[in-house]
């Protein structure tokens, strides 16, 4: 891998290339680009009282001493701050919102682009002059929703975790509570403007999904609906389609427990309703299905120190019927009873008491955001497209109800989202996310704060996953009935036993691996941007 560069050592290649550069000039768009240029960026240093925390991410596992931070402030000045770090020798990183999961952006010595100033959400045009809604790089996740929604009353299906920068977050693909009736966040954009480096020079690049086919620019938008984040260069905004989904006025939100005490009791139940979950998902899923497109349900098989497994879910529909009927479906033939009560699991808070409850849709947002407190966490991911065998049910059961000495476990789960249904209308090379056949999602998560555990806690999540797919090599292998794992859920264990063939290339990107290569090779050749699991040039 190439990672030693510099703009001097670029002086005697190809100039920069230019092309996709546009102006803005008019209307809201005139506006939005006029705000942007007034702010102005910030270098923080050692000693400066904000550096430890900006040095830090969400994640209290990940922290490093970088020369400089750079709060960079509008497009002129992250080209600016980005050549400087060329001139001088010193590797880039990108932070958005700070929520990687690994310590991809971890820097020592090097310069931290932090866009967390960036957070405009406006009406914009794109490089060809068409209305859209461009959201910036530092946004969170929740600048985007109340600003679309107050303003323009449309949103976009993306995360619940309101404090994730759109940075990573859209680049990655990202889904949310919406995802099943109106797709992927990706689904919905038709331009990025990102900041890259060719012939050693950062410049503005503003790609779009209407750029000539076979061209760099189409590539270089493709590559940024599910290629992941710190690969390819500094994104600066993101521009959404105008026919960008309307919410629905109201939703109901839905909180049932099963108490582990009583589980334990009668462990034919837990195998019970997670067949039973898989099982529905399994059949209304589908391309074509009319019926749950609305539904969005969250499975948390949390470990038996928690106290209760929780099943909450969201529909769209102002008739609940099928919200019950799902709900019934999914207890079917257990003799444990689900209590009805406002409980905690897995960093989401429910404080009502009913089973069932209507409100508006932004207020179910606020309610559901389960972004939690800052700890130390670990995470793995699999995408499913079948539902749970028997020997990967027990597997669950047999680590969820086993205690480990010395390492709490209380914040530890395995938390199954649903998927498809709309998702799975594209084709898997229509965008860089391949998974679009899925039934289901699941994010194996464990959370602490001591780091005298750190050890305990990996070493937990990764025996777990291991024996769930111990059929397939220990990883939710391609095309079976599970397929790969989630590029914004990042796992650094994917890929330490081949170095020539890193599991994670395969297992995030499947087919699509090879025209990220070569999107890379063209746009970051020398690779300016890198980490441990970036996508590499072909000859790396």
């Amino acid at each position: 891998m190439r990672h030693e560069f510099s703009r001097r050592g670029f002086l005697g290649s190809a100039g920069a290339a230019a092309a996709g550069i546009s102006v803005i000039s008019t209307g809201a768009a005139a506006a939005a680009g006029a705000d942007r240029e007034m702010r102005k960026g910030r270098s923080v240093l050692p000693g400066d009282p904000r550096y430890q925390t900006l040095s830090q991410g969400f994640n209290q596992r990940w922290h490093s001493s970088p020369a400089l931070i750079r709060l960079v402030g509008n497009e002129a000045d992250a080209v600016a701050e980005l050549n400087r770090a060329l001139d001088h020798g010193l590797r880039p990183t990108v932070r958005a919102g700070g929520h990687c999961y690994e310590g991809f952006v971890d820097n020592d010595g090097g310069v931290i682009l932090d866009l967390s100033t960036m957070r405009g959400v406006a009406a914009d045009t794109d490089k060809f002059g068409r209305p859209t809604y461009s959201v910036e790089g530092g946004a969170t996740n929740w600048d985007v929703y109340t600003t679309l929604f107050r303003e323009y009353a449309v949103t976009i299906p993306a995360g619940s975790c309101y404090s994730v920068g759109a940075g990573g977050h859209i680049c990655g693909g990202g889904y949310g509570l919406l995802s099943r009736r109106h797709g992927l966040t990706v689904d919905h954009l038709v331009q990025v403007d990102v900041v890259t480096v060719r012939g050693g020079t950062a410049v503005v690049t503003k790609a779009h999904r209407g750029d000539a086919e076979g061209s760099p620019e189409a590539d270089l938008f493709w590559a940024h609906t599910g290629g992941g984040g710190g690969n390819f260069g500094v994104v600066l905004r993101y521009h959404f389609a105008v026919t960008a989904p309307k919410p629905p006025p109201r939703v109901w939100l839905s909180s049932v427990a099963w108490p582990w005490d009583d589980l334990v009791r009668r462990p034919g139940d837990f195998e019970t309703l997670v067949r039973n979950f898989g099982a529905f998902m399994a059949a209304h899923s589908g391309p074509q299905e009319q019926v749950y497109q609305g539904l969005f349900a969250i499975l948390k098989l949390t470990h038996r120190s928690n106290g209760n497994v929780v099943l909450i879910s969201q529909w769209d529909g102002e008739d609940p019927a099928p919200l019950d009927a799902f709900v019934a479906e999914v207890e079917s033939g257990m003799t444990t009873r689900a209590e009805v009560q406002s409980h905690s699991a897995g960093g989401l808070f429910l404080p009502y008491p009913e089973k069932r409850r209507q409100m508006p849709w932004f207020q179910a947002t606020m309610t559901l955001d389960p972004s939690g407190a800052n700890q130390r966490g670990k995470y793995k991911s699999a995408y499913h497209r079948e539902p749970f065998s028997r020997a990967q049910i027990a597997t669950f059961w047999d680590w969820l109800v086993r205690p480990v000495d010395g390492v709490d476990l209380t914040q530890t789960l395995v938390q199954i989202d649903s998927y498809g249904c709309r998702i799975n209308t594209r084709g898997s090379a229509e965008t860089a996310v391949p998974q679009r056949d899925s039934i289901m999602k699941l994010q194996y998560q464990t959370y602490w704060t001591d780091p005298a555990q750190d050890a305990g806690h990996l070493e937990y999540l990764r025996g777990i996953y291991q024996d769930v797919y111990r059929e397939t090599g220990g990883v939710p292998e391609i095309d079976t009935g599970t397929d790969g794992a989630y590029v914004n859920y990042p796992d650094v264990d994917l890929g330490t036993a081949d170095q020539e063939h890193p599991a994670y290339q395969r297992l995030y990107y499947k087919g699509n691996y090879a025209r990220l290569q070569r999107t890379k090779a063209y746009w970051d050749g020398a690779e300016v941007f890198h980490h441990a699991q970036s996508v590499t040039t072909p000859e790396s």
